[in-house]
């Protein structure tokens, strides 16, 4: 098996977000933590962000009360990212952003457990999905919370996989070119709706903007996906249960939140 030829880099990607990251953002960003896990859920919780990148929804933590915020990623410039968000919060003492690889056991294993792990869109990219998938579980406290998402998987999967590489094939411009077909195509979609077309780039979920999600989209590599039951069955395996599941289309994001069973001891 030959390796991925990958030019793109998260972490580049979210250092220009960041620079434009405002309250809105956050705010956007801080409803979506308490949509997905409930009002309050955070305050008083220990967060583990595993695969910070821009590092708004570890902000987001700290914000909404968490007792202790650990970031960390693998990619330097994300840590950078996460780090400039730290920074304009005043550099909370107890939120940690640091360097360090999900498949890196032996870090993994100094990092303890806790109340929530939180990995968005970062697990399908280590080249060893179900490797880490596995790894962010064993670091659930019992009857903590795992909160995850993972492209869900289908028939396009090749489809996708190939475009994902000939970006990062492509020369600078080449990049651009991809891009500029995607957003024209957007701007088209908009004009049929008798939308702005050139509003194209909005702020999306999470504190996102569409433009920075092209271009993550575009440049994730490596690559993999699962499908929903897949997912389910191997977290079951592990005592985990479903506590809420956000199905995403073929090629899209799918949310899951799994709690850990609590131990009994004899």
């Amino acid at each position: 098996m030959t390796a991925e030829r990958i030019t793109f880099s998260f972490g580049k990607n979210w250092n220009d977000y960041v620079e434009g990251v405002d309250d809105e953002d956050v705010r956007r960003a801080k409803a979506d933590i308490e949509n997905w896990l409930g009002a309050g859920y955070v305050q008083g919780k220990r967060v583990l962000d595993v695969g910070s990148g821009s590092g708004i929804h570890s902000l987001s933590y700290v914000l909404l009360g968490a007792k202790e915020v650990y970031s960390f990623d693998y990619d330097p410039l994300s840590v950078a990212a996460t780090k400039k968000l730290k920074e304009k919060a005043k550099n909370p003492v107890h939120w940690t952003v640091t360097p360090g690889s999900v498949l890196d056991k032996t870090f993994l294993e100094s990092l303890g457990r806790y109340d929530i792990v939180y990995s968005w869109g970062v697990l399908h990219h280590t080249g060893s999905m179900w490797e880490a998938i596995e790894n962010v579980l064993d670091l659930v406290a019992p009857g903590g919370t795992l909160w995850i998402t993972l492209y869900k998987g289908g028939p396009r999967y090749p489809k996708d996989l190939a475009e994902k590489r000939r970006y990062n094939a492509a020369s600078k411009l080449g990049k651009r070119l991809m891009e500029a077909r995607r957003i024209l195509r957007l701007m088209l979609r908009r004009a049929r709706r008798f939308q702005n077309p050139f509003a194209w780039n909005e702020k999306v979920g999470r504190g996102m903007n569409t433009y920075h999600d092209i271009v993550d989209w575009f440049g994730g590599l490596p690559y993999e996906v699962a499908t929903e039951d897949e997912v389910l069955v191997f977290a079951r395996k592990h005592g985990f249960v479903l506590e809420r599941i956000s199905a995403a289309p073929e090629g899209g994001c799918s949310g899951y939140v799994l709690r850990r069973a609590i131990e009994l001891t004899a």
